[in-house]
């Protein structure tokens, strides 16, 4: 089992935008399940943390293989949202790992 987890962190805005980013983000990453084969479980959170070190959202999926995670980072679904998810973060930090 492959978990591929994702953090970022978004541009500088107000907290209604913010609010309204992680809301679309959220949907849009959500809307995946279901639709790209080698996507077994997929989970979004929203961070309430207020520290300046917390990440905004995060991003938890679940692969069989890594030949199964490259499918799904590869599927056109996937790299339709990687313009707009780039287009309002400055951070993004990734971890992925068997287990």
């Amino acid at each position: 089992m492959i978990k591929h987890i994702v953090f970022w962190k978004f541009k500088e805005v107000d907290a209604k935008t913010k609010q309204s980013y992680a809301n679309e983000v959220k949907q849009r990453l959500e809307a995946l399940s279901g639709r790209i084969p080698e996507l077994l479980a997929i989970e979004v959170g929203i961070n309430y943390n207020a520290t300046s070190n917390a990440a905004d959202i995060a991003l938890y999926t679940e692969f069989a293989t890594e030949a199964d995670l490259q499918a799904y980072q590869e599927h056109p679904e996937h790299m339709a949202l990687v313009p707009f998810i780039g287009s309002i973060t400055d951070e993004r930090r990734v971890v992925d790992y068997a287990h």
